[in-house]
């Protein structure tokens, strides 16, 4: 109980907001300094670039945590269908138009949801916060302890980070939850494979603000597609370096401790 009542604060501080172009999905971020940023990618870099004094530019502030959607409680998330047969129904209980940006959203989601997870790896959503805590703990195995992590909401500023030290962990196992497009708290979880996690701590320009944020490494990118746009971003090749980059604050990362 005492871990469920953890993340909970976790999840309520941090995480659980819907915000794209259409209300649901991904805040996006445009320029930044030193680091390469995509629209569609966020902040992405190699583990060289992870270290004090590297400064970033958020040019769109991330979404206020007390406007985020709650999960709902697990008796009542169960009782709603969660599944692309059932999408018809589903508009109709949320009032939603079928021809909507919010329509298409909530079907992709759906969508992930159901498919076919890559060979060796683990995937699931979670409808409520205690199908999650459950999920996580089937993932990382019942005596084994873990801890989720989230970054901070920023504002509309200049960053430089004032401190970075990798997340200690005795095992690589890292589980990451997407907050994806729907009309309450669902999030995506997978598994990351081989990679490393950091903890930045960022230092505002014009406000004075700090801020901790994540950033995930992947320490093997061989088996990323060889014209994956990061590679091209980065100015590397496939396989020849550790891929790294931001977790945004209403994304969730589980790892061991």
């Amino acid at each position: 109980m005492a871990l469920i009542r953890f993340v909970s604060l976790v999840l309520l501080s941090h995480l659980l907001l819907l915000t794209c172009d259409h209300g649901y999905g991904v805040t996006k971020m445009s320029e930044s300094t030193g680091l390469m940023e995509d629209p569609k990618l966020g902040i992405v870099c190699t583990i060289n670039d992870l270290h004090v004094g590297k400064t970033i530019t958020f040019q769109v502030p991330t979404k206020d945590p007390s406007s985020l959607p709650h999960f709902l409680p697990r008796e009542e998330a169960d009782s709603i269908p969660f599944s692309v047969e059932e999408f018809p129904n589903l508009l109709q209980l949320f009032s939603i138009s079928q021809n909507s940006p919010q329509a298409k959203a909530i079907k992709r989601t759906l969508e992930d949801c159901e498919s076919k997870p890559p060979i060796k790896q683990v995937k699931f959503c979670a409808t409520s916060l205690e199908s999650m805590v459950d999920s996580v703990r089937a993932f990382f195995g019942s005596e084994s302890p873990f801890k989720a992590l989230g970054t901070t909401s920023l504002t509309k500023s200049n960053y430089t980070f004032l401190d970075v030290k990798e997340v200690s962990t005795s095992k690589t196992m890292v589980l990451v939850c997407h907050n994806t497009p729907y009309p309450y708290a669902v999030f995506y979880c997978h598994d990351l494979g081989d990679t490393k996690v950091f903890e930045i701590s960022l230092g505002g320009h014009q406000n004075g603000e700090t801020a901790a944020a994540f950033f995930v490494c992947h320490m093997d990118t061989s088996g990323f597609a060889p014209d994956n746009m990061v590679f091209r971003l980065l100015g590397i090749k496939q396989g020849t370096s550790p891929v790294c980059h931001y977790v945004f604050p209403q994304d969730l990362l589980w790892v061991p401790y």
